[in-house]
């Protein structure tokens, strides 16, 4: 369908029409599937090769005999020919002339009417009017049209012919689309889908802003990618392009302003500020008040390298879950640091611990059912520190959740939030000299650890397993897929090894201490 508010494109027809030339035999009836056909490259033979800076296809004209011309084009590795007769008979070469000449004009013309347009769209942006230029733009291509940045936050949204006035949601574009070649003037677009049932009939194209510095946003296209035609595709590259400027101007800014925000924040995580005063001071130029209580939740994929071919993807994840959280928790503060995320929760007012520990839960769930549907190998898990009072005091609910992290991996525990409250004896053995725990364990467990080298019987696991289960028999032996004999077997062999009675309470406690200190070897560096 012609866009009346656009030029005209450099299609098949035009070109017939603009050479005279009156179609032969089956030709007429091949012409009306190919008369719409954008042209990209025109080639004649023996004389030169004509390229168009739009989408299409590459077609080729050359002589027959009299003032007969083929017309020979390939689509989806099918070719075809289409055989014309000029109705003004001329040379070869000066048919070519002519059709060059024909060429030149409608591009010029093009050129022309896209300088224009991106005219009006500097003259915006150097008036300081935003991105108010979309509403024109929506009015020349007739789609609704908004703007996205690189945190996939809504910068302007120009709706109201298929679309709602105001916003509506829709599932994230990936922002790992393949950049285009820095010579291609060519936009590359994908289709998108949005999230509201009664909306999901409607059609929404992706043109992703990216270049240099990556993709730093998208433009939201009420149309169907299919009806996208090469004068629209042009169009939206110069769009693209000043949009594209715009957006590294201020990405430059935000970055700069992001790395004070981020010194700011590493500062209070690691305590090196000696007042409350300049903390909340500090903390209104962005909008955050630390007078309130406030906790940390540290997360991060076990294993994950921030320097690894990865990166990118954990960038789009940090990306989604910033997004996701500012949209339920406006207040919350999130950073990424060495491949870890880092979230600052505010509370209204201090609470008891049981009741702030479920209410913890219930602010992080939405973000735990978010990372279940990242396609990645191995899960988010997060660490949970303290409420406290004073930010003078959230350096510890940071460590707290470092550590409920680290450890938390060590504990039979299938959740993927583990609190720093639950660790129980471990975040106390955590704190203990490595050599003096080394040497705790090899006194109480050396001579068991010494059978174990030499039997298959792991003897050290099944002791585990039998204390973690509060030495319930039947509890222990389906964790170990063991029958109650033979763990009966396993445990007496044990108590032998030790020369310790496995009933006493004194023993329990040191043989739980040094099995635990064992588990926790597993985090050590070697």
């Amino acid at each position: 369908m012609k866009n009346p508010n656009l030029p005209q494109p450099i299609t098949i027809g035009r070109l017939q029409e603009a050479l005279l030339l009156q179609t032969l035999g089956d030709t007429h009836a091949s012409m009306q599937n190919f008369s719409e056909l954008s042209v990209h490259t025109l080639r004649f033979t023996g004389i030169k090769t004509f390229s168009l800076p739009f989408t299409g296809e590459t077609i080729t004209l050359e002589p027959r005999d009299d003032s007969t011309v083929s017309l020979k084009l390939e689509i989806s590795n099918e070719r075809f020919v289409l055989l014309f007769t000029q109705q003004e008979p001329s040379s070869w070469p000066s048919f070519c002339a002519k059709a060059t000449d024909w060429l030149e004009r409608e591009l010029g013309r093009i050129l022309l009417a896209s300088e224009h347009y991106s005219q009006m769209i500097v003259e915006h942006l150097t008036n300081g009017d935003g991105f108010s230029f979309l509403n024109n733009v929506q009015e020349i291509f007739g789609w609704d049209i908004f703007l996205l940045n690189k945190q996939l936050e809504i910068l302007k949204w120009a709706g109201g012919k298929s679309l709602p006035v105001a916003p509506i949601s829709f599932t994230p574009p990936k922002l790992s689309h393949p950049h285009p070649s820095p010579d291609s003037p060519f936009v590359q677009l994908s289709k998108g889908q949005w999230t509201q049932k009664e909306y999901q009939t409607l059609p929404l194209t992706w043109c992703p802003l990216s270049g240099a510095e990556g993709t730093l946003g998208f433009l939201g296209l009420a149309a169907n990618l299919q009806d996208i035609g090469s004068i629209e595709r042009f169009f939206l590259s110069k769009t693209a392009t000043l949009i594209l400027l715009e957006l590294a101007k201020t990405q430059c800014l935000q970055d700069s302003e992001r790395q004070h925000h981020r010194d700011f924040l590493f500062d209070l995580l690691y305590n090196n500020f000696d007042s409350l005063e300049v903390i909340i001071s500090r903390g209104k130029l962005w909008g955050w008040d630390f007078s309130k209580p406030h906790f940390v939740v540290v997360g991060e994929i076990p294993g994950y390298n921030p320097d690894s071919a990865e990166s990118e993807r954990f960038e789009d994840f940090f990306t989604q879950m910033a997004l996701s959280l500012r949209s339920r928790h406006s207040k919350a503060i999130c950073l990424e640091r060495n491949g870890q995320v880092v979230f600052l929760f505010p509370l209204q007012d201090m609470i008891p611990q049981a009741e702030w520990h479920a209410q913890a839960f219930h602010l992080l769930k939405p973000i735990i059912q978010q990372v279940n549907t990242f396609s990645i190998k191995e899960p988010f898990l997060f660490g949970l520190g303290n409420l406290y009072s004073s930010a003078r005091y959230l350096h510890r609910s940071f460590q707290e959740a470092r550590t409920a992290l680290e450890l938390g991996q060590l504990l039979d525990n299938p959740e993927r939030l583990i609190s720093f409250r639950d660790l129980g004896i471990m975040r106390l053995l955590h704190r203990f000299d490595r050599q003096e725990l080394e040497d705790y364990r090899s006194e109480v467990l050396g001579p068991l650890l010494k059978f174990d080298k030499e039997s298959n019987l792991a003897l050290e696991e099944t002791l585990l397993a039998y204390f973690s289960c509060n030495t319930d028999l039947n509890a222990a032996g389906e964790k170990l897929f063991l029958h109650p004999n033979t763990l009966r077997y396993r445990l007496k062999k044990a108590s032998e090894i030790l020369g310790r009675d496995l009933s006493s309470l004194e023993n329990q406690v040191n043989l739980f201490l040094a099995l635990k200190i064992g588990r926790l070897k597993m985090i050590w560096p070697d």
